[in-house]
């Protein structure tokens, strides 16, 4: 059996992670040996996304990781792949694709494969971008989320096109003995069109423009309200902005939740005005509920909301087009509904778990080939080298 480890910086749970949550447990045990260690700063240890491997049969571990240059982890990582003595080293996010990826090295792993979740603009910046460019070259092969995030890593960070695969996120929703909640009872808000987002509070979601967006929704259709489902760093300023913007009434900031799958169910639209995206799962969760999407036209998200078919697309940063594509859908119940049931049948054709399965073991058993053959080239070749010293010595 072959042993993939894979390496992930966590602080919370988002798409990359949720994305490891609903993988693992589904590859093939009987093949695969699957190890994760979970990159986590000292005072966010991340006991959920801990608990939830464990639970679901997936060897965890944690390592600290004290700041962003820290250099001691390199050599804890490789000392413990020594022990471990995967096959396959794979990592998820920046931190474990610089870290991870030096300490496979150091500790002889057979090969490294990256899965890029996102088209961070940070990774085209100097001096990132170079040292990305560095440590792709000890990288055997990339899966990219969306084709807009292996367009990126190809030409942002010169990665070669033939190494690059796009693979997909998949989902499966349980929709038997689930336990709906009534978010407007649960969070004091009115009758009115309910609107949820899912992300994490910070500047790629574009929460400030949804706001902006939401006070001219709210000029329209008074009862209205807006359920932000998320935490993160910029909450704080969020909540002042809603202030500012006279919308306590319509708002509400439920935090990180584990129970969003439950909530959906009362929602009547989903919005998500990211800047940047790779692929956005959280608007598979809501299609998978027959939710009709607001969204904008970033990165991977065209691909998974097609314009018109399955909901509303804009551009980023613009709060009137966003207002207008919201006001637009609440108006338009019938074409919400059709937006909604497209948008199921899109997530059970096109984003199936057991196709995302397929294609990363794939993935995997192409590399595994590659390190075979690659162990049975250097035995030939050290068979001849013996062969013809022999020879040399006996003439």
């Amino acid at each position: 059996m072959n042993r993939i480890t894979h390496i992930i910086k966590a602080t919370g749970i988002s798409g990359a992670e949720r994305h490891l949550i609903t993988m693992l447990p589904e590859l093939d045990s009987e093949s695969f040996d699957i190890y994760v260690i979970v990159l986590t700063e000292p005072k966010k240890p991340v006991d959920q996304l801990f608990l939830t491997l464990q639970q679901a049969g997936v060897k965890t571990e944690r390592m600290i990781i004290n700041r962003h240059a820290d250099l001691y982890l390199v050599i804890r990582l490789a000392c413990r792949l020594r022990d471990l003595a995967p096959s396959i080293v794979h990592t998820h996010l920046l931190h474990a694709d610089l870290y991870g990826t030096i300490a496979a090295r150091m500790a002889g792993v057979p090969a490294v494969i990256s899965s890029r979740h996102n088209d961070d603009p940070f990774r085209a910046r100097w001096p990132l971008s170079v040292v990305l460019r560095i440590i792709n070259k000890y990288t055997n092969r990339f899966i990219a989320i969306s084709e807009r995030v292996r367009t990126f890593t190809v030409k942002t960070e010169k990665v070669p096109v033939s190494v690059v695969d796009t693979v997909y996120y998949g989902l499966t929703v349980d929709e038997h003995n689930r336990q709906t909640i009534d978010a407007r009872a649960e969070f004091g808000l009115s009758k009115g069109p309910l609107l949820v987002c899912a992300a994490r509070l910070t500047e790629q979601k574009g929460h400030k423009w949804l706001l902006q967006a939401f006070r001219s929704v709210v000029d329209q259709l008074p009862e209205a309200s807006l359920l932000l489902l998320g935490d993160g760093p910029l909450r704080a300023h969020l909540e002042d902005t809603m202030l500012n913007l006279d919308l306590a009434q319509n708002v509400r900031f439920a935090g990180w939740r584990t129970d969003v799958m439950d909530i959906l169910p009362s929602a009547d639209l989903f919005v998500l005005a990211s800047e940047w995206e790779g692929f956005g799962l959280s608007l598979l969760e809501a299609m998978s509920f027959s939710l009709a999407i607001v969204a904008t036209e970033v990165g991977g998200i065209p691909e998974v909301v097609l314009d018109g078919e399955t909901g509303w697309l804009v551009k980023s940063r613009d709060s009137d087009a966003l207002a207008g594509s919201i006001l637009a859908a609440l108006r338009s119940p019938y074409k919400m509904l059709e937006c909604g049931q497209r948008g199921k049948l899109r997530v059970q054709n096109t984003f199936s778990v057991p196709k995302m399965i397929f294609d990363t073991e794939k993935i995997y058993n192409l590399i595994l080939t590659q390190i075979v053959c690659a162990k049975v080239a250097n035995s030939r070749h050290d068979v001849l080298s013996t062969h013809n010293g022999i020879n040399k010595d006996t003439v």
